[in-house]
C-alpha cells in the first residue's frame, strides 16, 4: 500500500499571524507534522501545499516535496481544504505515480500519537471504500458541522438532533482514497469511520493565540 502525506499550509493566518512557521519548541511548527510523517508506515511521499515560498523553503530543507505554489484561488479564507487536496492529489498521481491513500495532517496539530495514526491506517486498510477522520468524544452537541455521531454500522454522520454517542472533528487525521475524494469532493462519505484520539494531546489544534500559549506549555511538560 501506498499513502501520499499532504500538509496545507498557507502563509497567510488572521487570528494568529504565521502560525505554521513560529517555533513550538526548537522546530517550526510545520516541521512537527513533517517529522512525524517521516514515522509513519506505507508513506511514500510527504508533499507540503502552500502559496508562502517562506513555508516552502521550510518544507525544501527537512525533504518534503514542494514542487510548486499553491495557486491563489485555492489560498484564500473562503477556499475548501479538499479543493486543495484534489488540486495536490492530481498533480501527484499525473507526474509520480498513483497511490492508495492520501493523508491529510494539519500543521496545527503536532501532538499525535504514532500509535494512533497506526491504528487509522489499519482501519483503513482492512474497509473497502471508505475514509477515516480523527476525532475525539465530545459531551456537547450543537448542529455544528464539527460534531458527529456512529451509526450502528461505525461509520460517522453529522447531528441534526441531541444523541449521547458524540464525537468532534479534531482536525488531527484525516485518510481517504483518491477515488472517493474525487467523488465525494469532501473528506467525508457515506462510509467515514472515526479515529478516536484518547488523549487531549492529541487533539490539540492550534489556531489562536490562547491555544498558542497552551501548546508552548505542553510541548515542554510532553517532549523534553
Amino acid at each position: 500500500m501506498k499513502i501520499l502525506v499532504l500538509i496545507l499550509a498557507r502563509g497567510g493566518s488572521k487570528r494568529l499571524p504565521n502560525k505554521n512557521i513560529l517555533k513550538l519548541g526548537k522546530k517550526h511548527l510545520i516541521n512537527w507534522s513533517i517529522d512525524f510523517a517521516k514515522k509513519i508506515p506505507f508513506v511514500c511521499d510527504i508533499l507540503v501545499s502552500t502559496d508562502s515560498k517562506k513555508i516552502g523553503l521550510i518544507a525544501k530543507k527537512r525533504r518534503a516535496l514542494v514542487p510548486w505554489i499553491r495557486p491563489k484561488k485555492l489560498s484564500l479564507d473562503k477556499a475548501k481544504s479538499h479543493d486543495a487536496a484534489l488540486h495536490a492529489i492530481n498533480w501527484y498521481e499525473n507526474n509520480i505515480q498513483k497511490v492508495d491513500g492520501l493523508m491529510l495532517l494539519q500543521p496545527t496539530s503536532p501532538f499525535r500519537k504514532l500509535k494512533t495514526i497506526k491504528e487509522g491506517i489499519r482501519i483503513f486498510k482492512n474497509k473497502k471504500n471508505i475514509s477515516v477522520i480523527g476525532v475525539e468524544r465530545s459531551k456537547y452537541n450543537s448542529n455544528n458541522y464539527h460534531i458527529l455521531s456512529k451509526t450502528k454500522n461505525k461509520y460517522l454522520k453529522k447531528l441534526s438532533k441531541n444523541t449521547e454517542n458524540i464525537y468532534r472533528e479534531n482536525g488531527s487525521f484525516y485518510l481517504i482514497s483518491p477515488s472517493n475524494l474525487r467523488k465525494n469532493k469532501s473528506f467525508y462519505s457515506n462510509n467515514t469511520s472515526p479515529l478516536v484520539c484518547k488523549l487531549m494531546i492529541e487533539s490539540i489544534d492550534i489556531d489562536t493565540k490562547d491555544e498558542w500559549k497552551i501548546a508552548k506549555r505542553l510541548v515542554n511538560f510532553k517532549f523534553n
